[in-house]
């Protein structure tokens, strides 16, 4: 089991074998690459995007897909992913940062949920292809995913996937077999500002590892932008539910943080809660525990 984290600054730490900078949130804001850092990139969700042009912005029987539209669960405002300026915008920044450091996460690479999008462009497109409005969808969404894969150089490539396994391809455009093709890992976000249910999480862990043909890593939060250390998950219950979902055979766990310093604080924090290790032996998540275990090593 390898292990990373995610980061919305470009300084890496110690402790892991996978450090993503967040180089393009869906703040849309984009920073510099870090050759020593591999580069997550959020692709069509893009607030700032939205906000400077709003007709380029997904819709829907149900209106915009954005933050403000109550009908949906959107933690971001989402373009349309068949504008061509926007694909070539973010297949630009990716190419770029695929010069510079050593593999390319993406996410926000699908459609805002079900129902999106229906402009006149969607809608023509649709219409020309004589498939299924699904089908499409999922077909927009594997062809973007293989142009990205092409211009990666050969490098690896991460793709994200909001936690859906059942109706993913429904709501999202998500053709998990045809993107196999082109990913060579997939990360699930797990976020959440508190995990006292471990079960669920496992269970959402457990549909993507039956159903994913390639390595499977799941992303838990341990303290985002516009947070505080009262706001977020507690130690205790990130390393429960971590080895908890481990045990489900996921092939890697990313921990996400704002700061490096707040990852330094988590790892210090569960390398001196020895009670709480000792309580998770025989869970099942033994290489969880030992990734605890080596991070003592990084405080003494």
């Amino acid at each position: 089991m390898k292990f990373g984290v995610f980061l919305y600054q470009p300084e890496p730490v110690e402790g892991v074998d996978y450090n993503f900078y967040r180089q393009k949130s869906e703040s849309g804001i984009v920073g510099k690459a870090n050759p020593k850092m591999y580069t997550n990139i959020a692709v069509f969700g893009d607030n700032n995007m939205a906000a400077k042009r709003p007709d380029w912005v997904s819709v829907s029987s149900y209106g915009p897909a954005l933050r403000t539209n109550k009908r949906f669960n959107l933690r971001w405002d989402v373009v349309c992913m068949t504008n061509p300026e926007a694909r070539e915008y973010n297949l630009k920044i990716i190419a770029e940062s695929a010069k510079l450091t050593p593999g390319i996460s993406i996410s926000s690479q699908h459609f805002a949920d079900q129902g999106f999008c229906t402009c006149p462009r969607c809608i023509e497109q649709q219409r020309k292809s004589g498939l299924k409005w699904v089908d499409w969808r999922a077909k927009v969404v594997t062809d973007f995913l293989a142009e990205v894969k092409e211009i990666v150089q050969g490098k690896p490539l991460f793709v994200n996937c909001l936690p859906d396994p059942l109706l993913a391809k429904e709501r999202f455009g998500y053709d998990f077999e045809a993107m196999a093709q082109y990913a060579d890992y997939f990360v699930i976000p797990m976020f959440s500002k508190a995990y006292p249910t471990p079960w669920y999480w496992e269970t959402i862990a457990r549909g993507f590892k039956s159903q994913l043909k390639k390595p499977v890593f799941v992303n838990f939060y341990v303290r985002g932008p516009n947070e505080t250390w009262d706001t977020v998950a507690t130690t205790k219950q990130i390393m429960t539910v971590a080895t908890r979902v481990a045990r489900q055979g996921v092939d890697g766990i990313i921990f996400l943080a704002e700061k490096a310093e707040y990852i330094q604080k988590f790892q210090k924090e569960a390398a001196a809660d020895k009670e709480t290790r000792e309580f998770l032996k025989d869970h099942g998540g033994d290489e969880v525990l030992e990734l605890f275990a080596r991070w003592e090593k990084l405080y003494k």
